[in-house]
């Protein structure tokens, strides 16, 4: 858990696959480190691509 000591420094938090450098700013306090590491990447839901086509012509 960030406490406010913890406040102005920065830390490499590993988000399973590599090192994110994550500095701690005063809204982060009481959350944990892991929270500002994203072990995901969002590419977008899929549209519709026929939606798409009749927009563009």
């Amino acid at each position: 858990t960030i406490v406010p000591e913890l406040v102005g420094l920065t830390f490499a938090v590993h988000n399973g696959r590599k090192f994110h450098s994550v500095y701690v700013s005063e809204n982060m306090v009481g959350h944990k480190l892991g929270e500002f590491a994203p072990t995901r990447t969002f590419h977008g839901h899929s549209g519709d691509k026929k939606a798409k086509v009749e927009g563009a012509a």
